[in-house]
């Protein structure tokens, strides 16, 4: 489900990020031939222009660092949802009834983030059956809202702050969950955030969820804005590995119940609190955008260095004069 708050701008035209590969050469038959890089068409001004808008003055806006979209995550970012390992009592309880091995410690953290049906079939490895996998993360939401259903969820100090800080600045924001439809909507309004963003979409919109990038490619069409222009808010490696295929920027949440900052090294941000996140930082992260351009095949003017050349002292006769004195 898709939710717009307000009216969308069209976007026709991007230049493909520099990280994925858009074509490969078709002469060579050798398989292993690296894949290419197109260069962008000449009358492209950077990687977000938008030749087909017709509109310099929109153009130009396109190009500053302050036009961009930001994608936040709900589970440990926008809402402490699931306190702790009440997720992991879920499936361990699923299990214990289903008659099925009890996951192990290292299954249930590679599953957070990810989709029920995903961590059924992929991670737990319990069924592959359609029917099999809907049954089970149907049973598996029934005993969660069970376990949480005497608890409330919480906001972290700083969303409420982030969010207004990105409206002041006319920002796009959407909400991306790899929970159902049903569960986060729910929880949106408990804790009075079901209005502030522009999208939101949830586990019941694509069809894979975390690594796949799928979720923010869809949020970033939500919200009108290209991958290269957007920036992910995430807690964990699977939200820096996503973002980081399609291109985007991804700013790491670590600290209390989430993953140390170590461990998160490969983001382009790592914060403790959303509070340390300001829109100058996020204009910061697409700094770089010219030398990004740069290594997309666009010619770069390069400086003419002077070479000294080696002089023969001994056949100049001023030199000499100069010497004998």
């Amino acid at each position: 489900m898709v939710q717009f708050g307000r009216q969308q701008i069209p976007t026709t035209c991007f230049a493909a990020p520099v990280s994925v590969p858009i074509g490969a050469s078709t002469q060579s038959s050798d398989k292993t031939d690296a894949l290419t890089l197109k260069p962008l068409p000449k009358d492209v001004e950077g990687l977000v222009d938008d030749p087909s808008l017709h509109n310099p003055l929109l153009r130009l806006q396109r190009l500053g660092t302050d036009w961009m979209g930001v994608i936040l995550e709900l589970e440990g970012v926008c809402v402490e949802l699931e306190y702790g390992d009440v997720s992991t009592k879920a499936w361990i309880q699923v299990a214990q009834d289903e008659g099925r091995i009890p996951p192990p410690q290292w299954a249930l953290r590679r599953a957070e983030g990810m989709k029920n049906e995903q961590i059924i079939q992929e991670v737990f490895c319990w069924t592959r059956n359609p029917v099999e996998v809907r049954r089970f993360a149907t049973k598996k939401e029934e005993i969660l809202g069970s376990l949480l259903s005497d608890r409330k969820p919480l906001v972290p100090p700083g969303v409420v702050q982030l969010i207004a800080n990105l409206r002041r600045n006319n920002v796009p924001i959407a909400l991306v969950s790899s929970a159902p439809e049903a569960r986060v909507l729910s929880t949106l309004e408990q804790v009075g955030l079901a209005s502030v963003f522009d999208a939101v979409l949830t586990a019941d919109d694509v069809h894979r969820g975390k690594p796949d990038p799928e979720p923010y490619l869809y949020a970033a069409q939500a919200i009108g804005r290209p991958p290269l222009r957007c920036v992910v808010i995430g807690n964990s490696n699977l939200s820096i590995e996503a973002s980081h295929e399609v291109g985007m920027q991804c700013i790491a949440l670590a600290g209390a119940g989430g993953h140390p900052v170590y461990e998160l090294s490969a983001a382009d941000l790592v914060v403790r609190d959303l509070g340390d996140v300001s829109f100058l930082n996020m204009k910061k992260l697409f700094a770089q955008e010219q030398s990004r351009m740069a290594s997309s095949g666009e010619p770069m003017l390069e400086t003419e260095q002077e070479e000294e050349e080696d002089y023969d002292y001994d056949h100049d006769d001023s030199y000499s004069n100069l010497s004998s004195r």
